[in-house]
């Protein structure tokens, strides 16, 4: 399966290191997938969004991720093909299922 997620400059880095999500200590404990690359932009490109510096596509084991994500919509408008949260508790189980990991834009 693949995903897209929109990574300021300090993610993007950690996940270009280690190939592997991780949330912040003392932040949100969620990191939320985008299901389709042009959501993605459109998500990366809004001015609210001004620390965003790549989206990077994930290809994860599909049966994984429908076993641990929450499918859920979390801004219809611009993700139209919706979005997938992996809880912190979820994140080494899905760390172990990526496949590859790409820079995408």
């Amino acid at each position: 399966m693949l995903l897209y997620r929109a990574v300021g400059d300090k993610e993007y880095y950690s996940i270009m290191q280690t190939a592997k999500f991780a949330c912040l200590p003392g932040g949100v404990g969620v990191k939320y997938f985008g299901k389709d690359l042009i959501d993605t932009i459109r998500f990366a490109e809004k001015t609210i969004n001004n620390n965003t510096v790549a989206v990077v596509e994930i290809e994860v084991a599909q049966d994984v991720v429908e076993k641990i994500g929450d499918f859920v919509n979390v801004d219809p408008f611009l993700f139209r093909h919706g979005t997938v949260e992996v809880w912190e508790s979820n994140l080494d189980e899905f760390n172990n299922a990526i496949i590859n990991i790409v820079h995408k834009f």
